[in-house]
């Protein structure tokens, strides 16, 4: 069955994990795996295009990309479908012709003329989920310019990113288009590789729906562990999401935090605004304090997870990826800060 998802704008803000680093146990030596995986421009070969002849250029982009990510892109991304296929056709023109439209391509492709890096580190990710998951298929990935609307995209067996929300945090354009400012923090170079992966990751292992508390917090803590599993060179708070000094808060007041959680019996609420406070993009964690940065739900999850990890050295990422009894996993963590 065709499955196709728009992960919400800003996804890599709602991932976060602690500065440690897995030594020795999920040490693996990268260059002893052959694995390509390119980073497809889409979004510079869209510019490039004659819009005077937008149906020859959609038709040139299908024989480089397929029918199915550029159909993705308009229809989809953009949502220029409304209507028939001369009406599809007459608003890709307006679309691609449009000066703030071109203006938002060029400063996109100026920051990302050279993506070496980016590549680098994808490469290298990908390489390790080949090793701990060797039965996971590697996506295609792609960059695309979305005009600053849903930051990553996901459709069978792709993974689209909008590079044009990552132009930094002093962009201009994002203080016009209304974007907040503690989403605009990651709206950055760095965040690039780890959204790619994240977005892979979030893909590959739904959890089971559940309404409980404790169960969404340890959820994400699992995808965080394996997170800076794979990327264990990136620096711990370009992984979260958050500035030095908000991880430094979070070590500050973790038993605080885990009292308020165990004395208000939140851990086993099945309360959704409960989930949203603690896990969800905001300048602080309501339920927490203002001083608190957003998420920190996902914080203590990943802390309860390291743990459990620490105490049993035998489980596989494959073993804790598919282990959905929370309760247990949080008794057997011994976690108590």
């Amino acid at each position: 069955m065709h499955r196709y998802k728009l992960l919400i704008p800003f996804i890599c803000a709602i991932l976060v994990l602690t500065g440690c680093k897995h030594h020795g146990r999920f040490d693996v030596d990268v260059d002893k795996i052959s694995l390509n995986v390119p980073i497809h421009r889409f979004d510079k070969d869209l510019y490039a295009q004659d819009t005077t002849h937008v149906k020859e250029a959609i038709e040139s982009l299908k024989q480089k990309y397929g029918s199915a990510y550029v159909d993705l892109y308009f229809s989809k991304i953009m949502q220029l479908n409304k209507g028939d296929n001369d009406q599809m056709l007459a608003l890709s023109k307006m679309f691609l012709k449009d000066t703030v439209v071109r203006g938002v391509f060029r400063e996109s492709l100026r920051q990302y003329a050279d993506i070496s890096d980016i590549q680098a580190k994808v490469t290298d990710a990908f390489k390790r989920i080949h090793y701990f998951f060797p039965d996971k298929k590697i996506p295609q990935l792609y960059l695309h310019v979305s005009m600053f609307n849903q930051s990553l995209v996901v459709d069978e067996n792709i993974i689209s990113l909008s590079v044009d929300n990552y132009l930094g945090e002093k962009y201009y354009g994002y203080q016009k288009a209304g974007v907040y400012d503690y989403l605009r923090y990651n709206m950055r170079r760095e965040k690039v590789a780890p959204d790619f992966v994240t977005a892979f990751l979030m893909t590959e292992f739904q959890q089971p729906y559940s309404d409980k508390f404790l169960d969404n917090m340890l959820s994400r803590g699992k995808i965080m562990f394996v997170l800076s599993v794979l990327m264990p060179n990136e620096q711990p708070d370009v992984l979260m999401g958050y500035t030095k000094a908000q991880m430094q808060w979070c070590k500050d007041n973790e038993k605080s935090m885990w009292l308020n959680i165990m004395d208000n019996r939140q851990l086993f609420s099945s309360d959704p605004m409960l989930s949203t406070a603690y896990l969800n993009d905001a300048p602080f964690t309501s339920a927490v304090s203002q001083e608190s940065p957003g998420r920190v739900g996902i914080w203590i999850g990943w802390q309860v997870i390291k743990q459990y990890m620490d105490r049993h050295t035998k489980v596989t990422l494959p073993e804790l990826m598919a282990n959905n009894n929370y309760q247990e996993i949080l008794e057997q963590s011994g976690y108590k800060p």
